[in-house]
């Protein structure tokens, strides 16, 4: 484990050793990564530890209402208050995974990322918006936020930080799973907003959010920190995270955004408290982002407009992560491979866990849900199609 690993952001080798190290790094982190079997690209195993959401996301669409209705409508209420806590797990590891000292350059890549996903953003953000007037829904009055809520879902590529911390991943890989990090706090606002229909006020109500999500993990750190590793640790680990992903439920606010606030947090105050939060939400990351999967695919609606919708966040979404990539290949100052564009272009899972987020605060966001279901599976199909040898993982 590299734990005295050096930024390379801030500071230069100074000593040849210190040069060797850091051009292994180098070339670490801008070789191609190695191309995993067809199912696993298609999203269709777990054997390597990758989310298969294609997978998933069908068998919730089987189980759901509009298949053998084993997840009835009234599962699925019983379900929703899980949903944030899941969402939150996946912004605290996010968080923990920016903040980890073995990772050079990650001020750099998130700056790419954020170039990247701010395209993306915008351009389906603007596409929906031309799409929705012709919705035959006369009760979608904000069409305007529900096209920001469909951008901001497509912006987003990340998915589950690697299952062993220690492995340094190539930059490409990096770079994808930090262009959450802006549409989260995007989102944050945006969501807010429905409280206040302010633009002023929902700053304010997100900075109220965002300081009682430090509160909690301030309180947290402190139980953990000075404590050796114990079931009692677990417990407040747990409980810290239930507590992130609850109140953002409670106050209709953004879970990812807290989550992601909370694991910065941890992640820069370290020592025992990050150690410990990390292992057991990392131990429950599976099941958590297995059922809001199956969630979010038993909530998949069939109709001509959605599929109409649908098709049009899928090419917009492949057009803004081709051009988004294309772009950031192209910044200087980072080694990436040429093909960056197919590397984006595989959904994650973020993207639906902000989607279920915003649905479950305003009932316009319930097709853009169906929507990005839909063209999250064509994305990883495309993906699975595209160059493998340099744009999976």
């Amino acid at each position: 484990m590299m734990a005295e690993s050096i930024d390379q952001d801030a500071v230069a080798p100074d000593t040849q050793t210190g040069g060797v190290e850091i051009e292994r790094i180098q070339a670490a982190a801008s070789s191609p990564a190695p191309v995993p079997p067809w199912h696993v690209r298609f999203g269709l195993s777990w054997s390597t530890g990758a989310v298969p959401v294609v997978l998933i996301l069908l068998l919730g669409a089987v189980l759901g209402p509009g298949g053998l209705a084993l997840l009835t409508p009234a599962v699925l209420a019983v379900l929703a208050p899980v949903l944030p806590v899941a969402v939150a797990a996946l912004g605290i590891l996010a968080g923990l995974e920016f903040t980890r000292p073995a990772a050079p350059n990650r001020w750099s890549l998130l700056r790419n990322a954020s170039l990247e996903s701010l395209l993306t953003g915008i351009l389906v953000a603007a596409g929906i918006w031309l799409v929705m007037p012709a919705s035959p829904d006369d009760a979608m009055p904000d069409v305007w936020l529900v096209a920001i809520v469909a951008g901001l879902c497509a912006s987003m590529s990340a998915t589950l930080p690697d299952a062993d911390p220690d492995r340094l991943r190539p930059a490409v890989i990096r770079m994808r799973d930090f262009d959450a990090f802006l549409p989260a706090l995007v989102g944050a606002v945006v969501l807010a907003f429905l409280h206040s229909q302010s633009p002023l006020a929902s700053l304010w109500l997100t900075t109220q959010a965002m300081i009682l999500a430090l509160m909690i993990s301030a309180t947290a750190w402190l139980l953990l920190a000075d404590g050796p590793p114990s079931t009692e640790q677990r417990v407040f680990s747990i409980a810290a995270l239930l507590l992130v992903g609850g109140i953002a439920d409670y106050l209709s606010l953004s879970a990812l955004a807290g989550g992601l606030l909370a694991g910065l947090f941890w992640g820069y105050v370290g020592g025992v408290a990050r150690e410990s939060i990390e292992r057991d939400v990392r131990y429950l990351r599976h099941p958590l982002v297995v059922l809001m999967l199956l969630v979010a695919g038993a909530k998949l609606e069939f109709s001509v407009w959605i599929l109409v919708l649908a098709l049009a966040y899928l090419v917009l979404r492949v057009a803004g992560k081709l051009l988004g990539g294309w772009l950031t290949g192209r910044v200087p100052g980072l080694p990436l491979p040429t093909n960056v564009g197919a590397t984006l272009l595989p959904p994650g899972v973020f993207g639906i866990a902000f989607a279920l987020d915003a649905t479950s605060m305003m009932d316009s966001a319930a097709a853009i849900l169906s929507a990005a279901v839909l063209g999250s599976i064509g994305c990883q199909l495309l993906a699975a199609l595209s160059r493998p040898s340099e744009a999976h993982e």
